[in-house]
């Protein structure tokens, strides 16, 4: 194995940081991590860029590997360690959820496949802790869903719809996934799916070869299932948030493909992606992986695939690339903030909350803050006029991503959907402070969601802060 670069461009630290998101270092990697670090002047910038990348457990692993931590001014060691540490405690209490209830699946013979950094975290990584792990993503067969929800309910689990006063239901011509399931105490969240993408797409992917290829892992001593390197691969690429691509998410691509080396069928993947007709997701997937750390066999697959790759995504992933700095500094999480922000004004009936939670969904899709909008826009040290133009796009920007993942029509649906609400929670105020229509029962609010679960609203605030 030879040392890993960042293709053309990269400071000393900007490279430390990938060196430092590397699974598997050689020995020359591990040397140059060391060599890196020597020349790092401003480690509390590092520390920053390593949290905007999402990547701190890995980077706090790194260096003490390579025998060179103690290099770290000991108040940013202190900021490492104090996030190092809330993620491992996070990891590990929703691992010792995750590892009952893997087992039970397999006791009533579902067979549950292992998602993306739960199964990293044992194959490619062999560190529970290497990154914070929002939930247990798992894959079952649709005909199996009832029987997993069974188990849900056996231990306590409830989904987040019932927040909505919503059963969940597998509804596989509208979604590929039941709401997520979530203990009482917050500490396991499950993500329950039977495909890899909404059917409401153009994506066209072939389960059942995916369910062929499937394999046999041992998840924490309970016995579970993974797909193939191929499959993990691909998902990894049609998954990937296009704003939330930091080096936290870009590191599961390339070392899932270290880790296979030539186990992983590049034609097999290859013709995947072309049934599938994933290409332009792929493509900039894997456009953004190579470009930190180069690798020969996804330039020949970006060669391959981009004859049929549109010119908006080829050209926005172009100048996503073109500047490692600005690459490693636009990991954006502002999509989470306002799919929140639809959650809870989903979850209230309270005109008054619904009212909030109404301004801050539209806020964040029509008046993006500045340093988000020029995230997104890839802007190294934008001027004013720059960033003007950055906020007013941004809009535009956004819609184009919910529609990639919510489909062209479900997502303005949605959007109309909330003034119609809104207007009927009002209406049922002014009902029920007239007399029309009899006497009615308070609205619900948050609170009342919450105590119906036997949370508090802190808890149930917690739970959806821990969904990035």
């Amino acid at each position: 194995m030879t040392d890993t670069v960042i293709a053309a461009g990269g400071t000393d630290a900007e490279r430390l940081l990938v060196h430092c998101a590397l699974a598997a270092p050689s020995d020359q990697e591990r040397d140059t991590v060391a060599d890196l670090a020597r020349r790092v002047t401003d480690w509390a910038g590092f520390f920053e860029l390593a949290q905007l990348n999402a990547t701190v457990p890995l980077v706090r692993r790194a260096l003490r590997d390579a025998e060179v931590y103690a290099l770290v001014p000991t108040a940013v060691q202190e900021r490492f360690d104090a996030v190092a540490e809330r993620i491992a405690t996070a990891n590990d209490r929703r691992l010792d959820g995750a590892v009952p209830l893997v087992q039970r699946f397999d006791d009533r013979g579902v067979r549950c496949v292992v998602l993306k950094g739960q199964l990293f975290s044992l194959e490619i990584y062999n560190d529970p802790h290497y990154k914070r792990m929002n939930d247990l993503d798992i894959l079952v067969e649709p005909d199996q869903v009832d029987t997993v929800i069974e188990i849900y309910r056996e231990r306590g689990l409830f989904a987040t719809s019932e927040l909505l006063g919503k059963a969940p239901k597998v509804r596989v011509e509208r979604s590929h996934h039941l709401p997520s399931f979530v203990s009482r105490d917050g500490a396991l969240v499950v993500g329950t799916h039977w495909g890899l993408i909404t059917p409401l797409t153009p994506y066209t992917i072939d389960y059942a070869a995916i369910w062929k290829r499937v394999r046999r892992i041992d998840f924490h001593g309970a016995p579970a299932w993974a797909m193939a390197h191929e499959d993990n691969l691909h998902h990894l690429g049609i998954h990937l948030p296009y704003y939330k691509t930091g080096v936290r998410e870009l590191a599961d691509l390339w070392n899932l493909a270290r880790h296979a080396g030539e186990d992983l069928d590049y034609e097999l993947l290859a013709m995947e992606i072309s049934a599938a007709g994933t290409e332009r997701l792929m493509y900039h997937a894997l456009a953004l992986a190579h470009r930190l750390v180069p690798n020969p066999h996804f330039q020949a697959l970006l060669d391959r695939i981009e004859p049929r790759v549109d010119g908006f995504t080829r050209n926005d992933t172009a100048r996503k690339t073109a500047d490692v700095y600005t690459l490693l500094r636009s990991r954006s999480t502002h999509t989470s903030r306002i799919e929140k922000a639809y959650t809870e004004f989903n979850m209230t009936a309270d005109p008054r909350e619904k009212l909030q939670r109404f301004g801050r969904l539209w806020s964040g899709l029509l008046l993006v803050p500045g340093t988000e909008a020029a995230r997104m826009s890839s802007l190294r040290e934008p001027g004013v006029w720059d960033s003007l133009g950055a906020r007013a796009i941004a809009p535009y920007r956004l819609t184009r991503v919910f529609q990639r993942d919510l489909g062209k029509w479900l997502f303005p649906a949605a959007l109309a959907k909330t003034f119609y609400d809104l207007g009927g929670a009002y209406a049922r105020q002014v009902r029920s402070r007239t007399g029309l229509g009899g006497a009615r029962p308070a609205p619900l609010s948050i609170d009342d969601y919450a105590a119906q679960l036997g949370l508090t609203k802190a808890d149930l605030q917690a739970v959806l802060d821990s969904q990035e």
